[in-house]
């Protein structure tokens, strides 16, 4: 090959592979795989080892469980375990794992 073709073909291979648009579906989905899904299961419509499913769950929920391991007024929790730790360094990303977790119940199979 010469050096013009592979280089068109590097062109064409790259074209259209720019940055991708951070979402807060996406931020929400890196959020979740890295903090929540040992536990809870990578599909979070499913049980994990330790957690429930937590698919569709309130911003309310998100914000109580993860920052203050508390849960809204009336809420009854899916099992009576204590096992979680407060993740606070998720602080400012409530929004994205409650968008992510929000699209996931959406989806579901």
């Amino acid at each position: 090959m010469s050096v013009v073709t592979i280089a068109a073909l590097i062109g064409l291979s790259t074209a259209g592979c720019g940055p991708r648009e951070l979402t807060p579906v996406r931020r929400g989905e890196v959020v979740y795989r890295t903090n929540c899904a040992s536990c809870h299961n990578r599909d979070p419509n499913l049980p994990g080892w330790m957690g429930p499913p937590i698919a569709g769950s309130s911003r309310a929920l998100i914000e109580d469980r993860v920052l203050h391991l508390s849960y809204p007024p009336g809420y009854v929790p899916k099992r009576n375990t204590h096992k979680m730790r407060a993740l606070p360094w998720l602080n400012g990303h409530i929004d994205d794992l409650t968008a992510y977790l929000d699209q996931a119940a959406r989806h579901s199979s």
